[in-house]
């Protein structure tokens, strides 16, 4: 079985990671699957059938979101893509089984959900533009809507799944207790290298374990690989602008150059509405129209504001409004305000808030930047523009092409007038380094680089999109399989891994030997004492005193092995980064403290999280052991 082969590759830390990543349901792979062709299947759960490329582009996606947390070995060794295509079939009997029992989600769910997702919505609301260029055909969007309503309907479940999972007081009390505890810590180091002289790599013990780990000295596979790259960038480059279309672009574009116009004014506002009685009105314009002879006459504008103006926002500050541009302003205040100069004083302006006087202080902005600041900017805009038609129309080409001459990259590059040019050497992690090197760590090029149809039937690629306008279209033009290094290549590295553990071992003996006497009622500083013969009485003893687990200062080996010791255990010991063996001794242990509210609640919260985890990956168990599953091994292994 798939599971139990993953099992076998994966221990450790791994295999538990292993364990939640097929167990939980998942969600959306990427659009790519789910406007892909049907091709052969790699899978049979029910009566769906998983085809290569969706496993494919599970892969790819995986690879992605785990690329930068695990080593790339690991990524690289096929326990990824197992893991990957457990989680497919997870998926696909969850999605088997909630279907016959009748679940559903509504088109208005779904309608939500695309019109939430951010891919999809320009200044914060949903764009029908974006939706249609990100889908650009109706299968896709018929396609995308369906596997968005699986997403829903997974989620539902492990949703309903969370809402019933419990976790006690007394059970969060008990985590708080062990996250908080203290424990007592004294240790002492025994150096490996103390005994490096006892240890003696003979040659047989070499060839047996070149021979038994042969896996361990493997050269990856390796292929080179011819390609054809278009790219919107460099074919704008190669355009050439005239100066007489910079300067037309430019006068025709005038309003992108100029600078937005503001102006600070301040103002005298007498208040009247505007379905005020016409008597009404004309009190108040005759009050004002007072105040602004006054004005006129050289009376100071900030203290009448601070007299006369019924603006509580502005009055007490002589009637500043400070800076505003066109649009903040109700109209007819506008309009009067940005065709003053500064230091004018208005006539009477009539608003919807009574009468204003108006006095204009300062305007700034409203300049034109000149052409010569802007002129390179304007010629990547349009060397842009004049390509765009252009790139779209070659990239089909080249696609049309690709497929209907699957064998060379020859009639693209005459027909399209590009250089076919090669690859160095690569692996299935690809090549990094410089901008030209980093093509070939783009992850889409490497799945499509050792795929079954351009690897194993020497197909040209489809047409690989990398993003930014930037196109590419592959072939292998050399494969050097996997092979062994010769002994002779590996064999110093070998005897100095058989060293490092020979010397180690020697210290774990010598460990040993120590905590029986501890074992037996001496101290770590007795025992020390007592053990010339291999250097014991040279230990360093280290007070640690109470430590948590999140200390610091303490070596992290001794911190993680302290907190792993059962409670009834009072001596241990563990292995250093450097292969040193390091003897810990437990001396006393403190619960932590369990009132404190803010952790409780923090506490609770990850376990209700981890239990719904846990009842979830039950439930998806019980459901795949119920399923039909049949696993295409063939092309399982040609994958890897």
């Amino acid at each position: 079985m798939l599971l139990h082969s993953i099992r076998e590759s994966a221990t450790g830390w791994f295999a538990w990671v292993i364990v939640i990543l097929i167990s939980i349901p998942f969600a959306l792979w990427g659009v790519n699957s789910y406007i892909t062709p049907p091709n052969p299947s790699i899978a049979t759960v029910g009566n769906y059938k998983v085809s290569i490329q969706e496993f494919q582009n599970a892969v790819q996606t995986e690879s992605e979101k785990y690329k930068d947390k695990i080593n790339s070995d690991l990524l690289n060794s096929g326990i990824l893509k197992k893991v990957v295509l457990e989680k497919l079939i997870n998926n696909r009997a969850m999605i088997n089984y909630l279907s016959s029992a009748g679940f559903s989600v509504s088109k208005e769910q779904v309608d939500l959900q695309i019109r939430n997702d951010p891919n999809f919505q320009l200044e914060g609301q949903f764009s029908e533009e974006l939706y249609s260029r990100y889908l650009p055909s109706a299968y896709s969007k018929s396609n995308y809507r369906n596997s968005l309503a699986t997403q829903i309907l997974l989620q539902q479940f492990s949703d309903g799944i969370s809402a019933s999972s419990i976790v006690s007081d007394a059970e969060t009390k008990r985590v708080m207790q062990l996250i908080k505890q203290k424990r007592d810590v004294s240790y002492a180091l025994i150096k490996a290298q103390n005994y490096a002289d006892s240890v003696v790599i003979k040659e047989e013990e070499i060839n047996n374990y070149y021979q038994n780990f042969e896996s361990q000295f493997k050269n990856p596979e390796q292929v080179k690989l011819a390609y054809l790259e278009l790219s919107r960038k460099l074919m704008a480059e190669n355009v050439e602008i005239t100066d007489e279309q910079l300067e037309k672009y430019y006068k025709d574009n005038s309003a992108q150059y100029t600078q937005t116009e503001r102006r600070k004014a301040s103002h005298i506002l007498f208040t009247v509405t505007s379905d005020a009685a016409d008597e009404e009105k004309e009190t108040v314009k005759l009050e004002a129209q007072s105040v602004l002879e006054q004005l006129n006459s050289g009376a100071d504008f900030a203290e009448s504001a601070k007299q006369n103006s019924k603006d509580p926002g502005s009055a007490d500050n002589g009637g500043d409004l400070g800076f505003f541009s066109k649009g903040e302003m109700v109209p007819a205040f506008e309009e009067v305000a940005f065709a003053m100069k500064p230091g004018e004083i208005s006539d009477l302006v009539e608003t919807s808030f009574g009468f204003h006087i108006i006095k204009m202080v300062e305007l700034e902005g409203g300049e034109v930047q000149a052409f010569d600041k802007v002129s390179d900017k304007i010629r990547e805009t349009l060397q842009f523009e004049m390509v765009e038609n252009n790139f779209f129309e070659k990239s089909e080409l080249i696609q049309t092409l690709a497929y209907e001459q699957p064998d060379s990259l020859d009639a693209i590059a005459t027909e399209l007038e590009l250089t076919i040019k090669q690859s160095e050497l690569m692996g299935r992690e690809g090549i990094s380094g410089n901008s030209t090197e980093n093509l070939f760590s783009n992850q889409k090029l490497l799945t499509a680089a050792f795929s079954i149809s351009v690897l194993e039937e020497g197909n040209n690629s489809d047409l690989i999109d990398l993003g930014d306008d930037h196109v590419v279209v592959i072939r292998v033009v050399e494969r050097i399989p996997a092979n062994t290094k010769p002994l002779e290549e590996v064999k110093a590295d070998i005897e100095t891994q058989l060293k490092s553990k020979g010397i180690t071992a020697k210290a774990q003996e010598v460990a040993n030997e120590l905590i029986k006497k501890l074992e037996a009622g001496g101290s770590l500083a007795d025992v020390a004492q007592l053990t010339t013969e291999t250097d014991a009485d040279d230990l360093e003893i280290i007070e640690a005193g109470l430590i948590e687990r999140q200390d610091m200062k303490t070596p992290v080996y001794i911190v993680r092995k302290a907190f792993t010791m059962p409670r009834e255990l009072k001596y241990a010991s563990t292995k250093t980064a450097t292969g040193d063996i390091a003897i810990i001794t437990i001396n006393a242990i403190e619960n932590g403290d369990s009132e404190d509210k803010a952790l409780y609640a923090n506490v609770k919260s990850a376990l209700l999280q981890n239990k719904a985890n846990m009842n979830t990956a039950l439930s998806v168990m019980q459901i795949r052991s119920e399923t039909s599953v049949t696993i295409n091994d063939s092309l399982l292994n040609a994958e890897e």
